[in-house]
């Protein structure tokens, strides 16, 4: 894809970001984002296909925006594997819980709970992709000589309802995150629980 592609691609993503957070998903118009970014209609559908397709492209952008950095453990190699789940542990919680992603997820619910090929298309495109960067380091040898996962798919969705505990629900109804101190204090306890249920004995 050519470099002028991408940067029309990402200001129409930044764009509709605004707008769908400003307005709504539901009383967003294409023609609005149009008139804010330029081009035509036409640019919109070929990149795109339609708008439920843009907001799936807005979504995938801002989880990988948001989250991919946290979820790349591979630069954690030098860490214990504790540290590595604490630093990325925290990491997550603030991008899970931050704009835009945190009001782009209000719309999801509020508005696709049931079209099932919207969500389906979100969750492969965004989460999804980005559990792979941590199943993987779960699959490291560093992890391995220290814990019994013989499940990393199932290894990784515990770890992250231990860390995500209320926090993304309760910031979807509009609560403050806790301060770093006691996030810190109930990430390293989650990361604790995790590591000694696959402790090796």
């Amino acid at each position: 894809m050519r470099a002028s592609t991408v940067e029309k691609k990402k200001r129409i993503i930044e764009v509709a970001t605004e707008l769908f957070i400003e307005h709504g998903y539901k009383d967003t118009s294409l023609d609005q984002i149009v008139a804010v970014c330029g081009g035509s209609k036409q640019t919109l559908y070929r990149y795109f296909g339609n708008k439920e397709g843009l907001l799936t492209e807005v979504m995938a952008y801002h989880t990988s925006v948001s989250l991919e950095e946290a979820f790349k453990l591979s630069d954690s190699q030098h860490l214990n594997v504790a540290e590595a789940l604490e630093g990325f542990g925290l990491k997550y919680i603030k991008g899970l819980c931050a704009d835009p992603l945190l009001s782009l997820f209000r719309i999801v619910a509020a508005d696709f709970h049931k079209n099932q090929s919207v969500t389906e298309s979100f969750w492969q495109r965004g989460p999804q992709r980005i559990h792979g960067y941590l199943i993987e380091y779960l699959q490291s040898n560093a992890v391995q000589q220290q814990l019994s996962i013989t499940n990393p798919q199932l290894a990784c969705a515990q770890l992250l309802a231990l860390i995500k505990l209320d926090y993304q629900t309760t910031a979807m109804l509009g609560h403050e995150l806790p301060d770093d101190n006691e996030l810190k204090i109930a990430i390293t306890q989650a990361v604790a629980a995790f590591i000694s249920l696959y402790k090796k004995v």
